[in-house]
């Protein structure tokens, strides 16, 4: 048959979408709402913090807007709460990305206190889970608006590698997340299944060396120089390597894409010094 162009502005576009990031008010989540306000969405960014002044400064750049809720995601009320505000103000949800999280503690295997493993757990993994249900049924609604609904998991490679410096609940929380992502895509996706024909997608990504929860070791040029040595390409990631990848699952370029764990790492997992 006849081989029409294609309109790629349309396929990556995420214009008009509706977008809830938790963990939006700084590093990774805020670097991906940053992306979906430049891409025309409206985002809902939530945190334990009133993010006001970050949804201010990301809605006057456009083209899209910015709204800051406060949420723990550690606290059921919370998420239920944040869950019934989305509900009231726009009925639906096009894409969520579960970013909050708690970043690595260390402690030796023998004295690492069990209060840091639950909290680390509850917020990492217990978190996404709740988030992702009571989301579900504003996702099947955005499923429904002429193009698929996107659940997007922030994980990371600490969940893939066996993790250094300790690290005996982080690692662990984040190959919990990406086999949920999977669980979850295996069984609530299903476009013509028994559970209502959903039109959902569910991936993971997973990060290795970004800005954000690495910003006291990226101040110092030795060490910033060393963790882009650890890369194949040489260097940290920026905000357009996470925002295009989570652009690139919302849209309709990624609308075939579900139960995936995508590393954004520069290469971390396949260099040489994490293989030799």
């Amino acid at each position: 048959g006849e081989i029409t162009p294609m309109d790629v502005q349309k396929l990556f576009s995420v214009e008009g979408k509706v977008v809830c990031v938790t963990g939006g008010g700084s590093g990774i989540g805020r670097t991906v709402a940053d992306g979906f306000v430049s891409g025309g969405a409206r985002v809902y960014i939530a945190s334990r913090r009133d993010l006001a002044g970050v949804a201010q400064e990301l809605s006057e750049q456009g083209p899209g807007e910015c709204i800051g809720l406060q949420a723990d995601v550690s606290r059921e009320e919370d998420i239920v709460g944040l869950a019934e505000t989305l509900r009231e103000r726009e009925g639906k949800l096009d894409v969520l990305v579960n970013n909050a999280g708690l970043g690595v503690v260390s402690h030796r295997f023998e004295e690492f206190p069990l209060d840091d493993f639950d909290r680390l757990q509850a917020v990492n993994v217990r978190g996404i889970f709740a988030m992702t249900k009571e989301c579900l049924p504003l996702l099947e609604e955005g499923g429904k608006s002429g193009g698929h609904a996107a659940v997007i998991n922030i994980g990371s490679i600490d969940g893939i590698r066996i993790p250094s410096d300790n690290d005996w609940a982080y690692g662990l929380s984040k190959a919990a997340v990406h086999h949920l992502t999977r669980q979850l895509a295996g069984r609530m996706g299903n476009r013509g299944g028994r559970r209502g024909g959903r039109n959902v997608t569910f991936n993971a990504v997973a990060p290795g060396p970004f800005p954000g929860m690495l910003d006291n070791a990226l101040k110092n040029p030795e060490i910033r120089d060393a963790i882009a040595g650890a890369t194949s390409v040489g260097r940290v990631g920026t905000a357009e390597d996470m925002a295009g990848v989570c652009i690139y699952l919302a849209s309709r370029a990624g609308e075939y894409v579900t139960g995936v764990l995508l590393p954004v790492d520069g290469g971390v997992l396949v260099s040489r010094g994490a293989n030799s």
